[in-house]
């Protein structure tokens, strides 16, 4: 009965650790980072025809986003934390192009140029 007893408690210690197991770390799922700033394709918001501006290093594209023809080729420059120009030159017009911009937030982006037309741009996801 002696041994019982002092096998008992071990016996009990056994299941007790035998009932701990280790989890498995938890599944991560990789989100892109939400894009901010200027950089990357931006989509019009209204207007007659729907399409898309690209930012990139400097550089400015839009394309009609039905066709893909692009409409306008330029630069842009930063001009404050949220703030840019653009000098384009629209190729339905042949004509250069002046715009300033306004970063409302990460996703809008509204413009006006240098005939105080204001338009609208969306981040396009």
């Amino acid at each position: 009965m002696r041994s019982l007893s002092r096998a008992l408690p071990l016996l009990a210690a056994a299941l007790a650790l035998s009932a701990c197991q280790t989890a498995a770390p938890p599944t991560q799922v990789a989100v892109a980072p939400r894009a901010t700033g200027l950089e990357g394709q931006w989509s019009s918001m209204g207007g007659p025809v729907a399409y898309t501006a690209t930012f990139a290093s400097g550089r400015f594209t839009s394309r009609e986003a039905a066709t893909g023809a692009v409409l306008a080729e330029g630069n842009y420059t930063k001009t404050g934390a949220s703030q840019a120009s653009i000098i384009y030159t629209s190729r339905s017009r042949n004509q250069q192009m002046s715009v300033n911009c306004n970063q409302m937030s990460a996703d809008r982006l509204a413009c006006v140029n240098a005939d105080g037309s204001r338009f609208e741009f969306s981040r396009k996801a």
